[in-house]
């Protein structure tokens, strides 16, 4: 009777809040939310509606309706409340409505209570782009926020995509996209990761229309595919468009990169007499084209910084090589125009080249010609390979991106039209850290060491920023990444970037009192001391997504250890694994009574494994773990 009570007082509560919530706006109650959407999710996008109409070739409207419930502070990321705009974009309406749990609207934004400012980033000398926002800060979870503007845009050179899933930790309950092609210029169309989605498509002459329902969370899982490359994206393209003014055209990658040569890049590098004496006297003596290069590289890394500019067509379009040579400063644009120039005028060819920068590899979509791209580097054909260089950067070595615009799809530009080329892919052999250490034991548990690393390929990516930092900094730096050892002190630090073989050198004299445990006559130690395997992957039920390396390596280890005179120890067995992901060795030697030496080899290749290979991977890296932890013991003689 008790529990009838309790049911029928649920079910009277609830109907009371969806009572309240049909009064203001039903659609927003988030008590009553299905599971499936709610499990795993920090927010879950309720409907999202945007429509695009291009009325030109210079002119499109944008109108946006997003509902979002967010769960968490996490969430938050995912509830727009900002709009972008610039000269030619005009915002006629923005609103942001905030709903509580049960639907109950509780503020509302319009648009003239929107905060205004620029899209300034802390390194950009002039910019045009500005943004309005609001400040919403929650007092509960559950709530739901909406979204809604009216943009008109006089560029029709990117046309916003249907991203209906942005990231790992939302869920979708409707979203829908349209386009309405009123130009009379052809549009095109590409879809990309269709397949594993339920999603309806409708299509006209003069419109495509896309939906997608009820799609639950997409959970990060570590070592996964980004959702760029997993989730669904719809692009769009007109065969003619506008970009601040200018008039364009391309229906390939042939014909698209032509136009961005003859319209963005072409007679903007022009130098003045002065400047080509300067750098055919700098070259005069060098024996090849490389040479010459490597030379005018290093000259474009002693005169300029980089400062990013962004106004109207300049943030597309490189200044002239001329100013940047006068002022000594440029963006990506800027700077690799300039260092075109400079080659040019040796009769060295180089070509402008577009691509998606960043740690997370991303690929220019080769079958589908548009606008893409964030940063642009430089390509020098070469009859060996291709030469890549990254203009922005001070400190880099000639021919050496890393992992910031590494093995990728990019857009060559030629005056002939464009290309699709792949960036460098470092190799496994390529990416080594080398280490080499002296280490002295003490009876007193303490132990002294000279230890020497050298790391090249991705792995000196990764390093050789030390030596630009102060020594305080440095000896942190150590610290943490030789967290293990208790009560260590750093007496020395040697740092070395050999920039003509990319290659870093580190030399430490670090010294520590507790290192080593003692148990009546016998002491305790693990031998391997400067490189310990410490990843702590996680194990899933039912992982959904393939297991991706990016990048492989090579680590090797070799220490000789002094041991304290009257001990004797007792060696383990080599260690050996060798598995599809990679393999690693570990093992001791005695050199002679006083001294041991410790060798290890540990190797990850990179690859897109299936999902039901990630377990074994998972246990691949936990026994490396285990290994490298491992403890020896030295016993005193009698």
């Amino acid at each position: 009777m008790q529990k009838n009570t309790q049911l029928i007082l649920v079910a009277v509560f609830l109907c009371a809040y969806m009572k309240i919530s049909a009064q203001d706006n039903f659609n927003f109650q988030a008590i009553l939310l299905d599971s499936v959407l709610t499990k795993n999710a920090d927010a879950i996008v309720r409907s999202e509606a945007v429509e695009i109409v291009i009325n030109s070739m210079s002119s499109v409207s944008v109108r946006t309706r997003r509902a979002v419930t967010v769960l968490n502070k996490s969430g938050e990321q995912y509830a727009d409340k900002l709009e972008r705009y610039d000269p030619l974009i005009k915002i006629n309406k923005l609103q942001v409505t905030i709903y509580d749990a049960v639907g109950k609207e509780i503020k509302k934004y319009k648009k003239k209570d929107f905060e205004d400012r620029s899209v300034y980033d802390g390194s950009s000398l002039a910019g045009d782009d500005r943004y309005k926002y609001i400040e919403y800060i929650p007092t509960k979870y559950p709530y739901t926020l909406v979204f809604e503007s009216e943009v008109d845009r006089s560029s029709t050179a990117f046309i916003q995509s249907w991203m209906p899933i942005i990231g790992s930790g939302h869920s979708v309950q409707k979203s829908t996209y349209k386009i309405i092609n009123s130009s009379g210029v052809p549009l095109r169309s590409k879809e990309i990761n269709f397949k594993n989605f339920s999603i309806e498509k409708y299509t006209t002459d003069q419109e495509i229309s896309y939906t997608m329902s009820n799609v639950p969370v997409i959970s990060y899982e570590v070592y996964s595919p980004s959702y760029l490359n997993t989730a669904p994206i719809a692009m769009v393209a007109l065969s003619e468009f506008s970009l601040q003014g200018v008039d364009g055209i391309g229906e390939d990658w042939k014909t698209f990169g032509k136009w961005q040569y003859d319209y963005l890049v072409a007679g903007r590098d022009q130098l003045s007499e002065k400047t080509i004496k300067k750098v055919t006297q700098l070259v005069a003596d060098a024996n090849s084209d490389k040479e010459k290069a490597k030379r005018i590289y290093k000259y474009v890394q002693d005169k300029t910084r980089y400062i990013s500019i962004q106004l109207g067509i300049g943030g597309w379009m490189p200044m002239m090589a001329a100013d940047v040579d006068r002022l000594g400063y440029g963006d990506c644009k800027a700077l690799t125009n300039y260092t075109k120039a400079l080659l040019d005028s040796q009769d060295i060819t180089s070509y402008y080249t577009v691509v998606y920068a960043g740690e997370r590899k991303r690929n220019i979509q080769k079958e589908f010609a548009s606008m893409q791209g964030n940063h642009v580097i430089l390509n020098i054909p070469d009859e060996e390979e291709d030469i890549w260089l990254e203009c922005t950067s001070q400190t880099t070595p000639f021919n050496f991106i890393g992992d910031f615009t590494d093995d990728r799809d990019v857009l060559v530009i030629k005056p002939e039209g464009g290309e699709i080329k792949h960036t460098k892919k470092y190799e496994p052999e390529e990416s080594t850290l080398d280490t080499k250490a002296t280490v002295i034991l003490s009876e007193d548990r303490s132990i002294s060491a000279v230890v020497e690393m050298q790391s090249k390929g991705i792995q000196y990516s990764h390093r050789y920023h030390e030596e630009l930092k102060p020594l305080k900094d440095q000896k942190q730096h150590y610290k943490k990444y030789w967290s293990y050892i208790n009560d260590m002190n750093i007496d020395s630090i040697e740092l070395s970037n050999d920039r003509e073989d990319i290659l870093f050198r580190e030399k430490l004299k670090i010294n520590a009192t507790n290192y080593i445990t003692k148990a009546g006559n016998r002491l305790l130690l693990i031998p391997n001391m400067f490189n310990r395997e410490d990843t702590n992957l996680p194990k899933y039920a039912d992982r959904k997504r393939p297991l991706v390396i990016s990048r492989g390596f090579v680590d090797t280890d070799e220490y000789l250890i002094t041991i304290p005179e009257g001990y004797d120890v007792s060696l383990p067995e080599k260690k050996t694994i060798e598995t599809d992901f990679g393999s690693f060795s570990s093992q001791l030697e005695k050199v002679n009574d006083t001294q041991l030496q410790f060798k290890r080899v540990l190797k990850i290749n990179d690859g897109v494994y299936a999902k039901e290979e990630y377990e074994t991977y998972r246990t691949f890296r936990q026994q490396i773990k285990k290994i490298d932890k491992s403890k020896i013991v030295l016993k005193q003689l009698q």
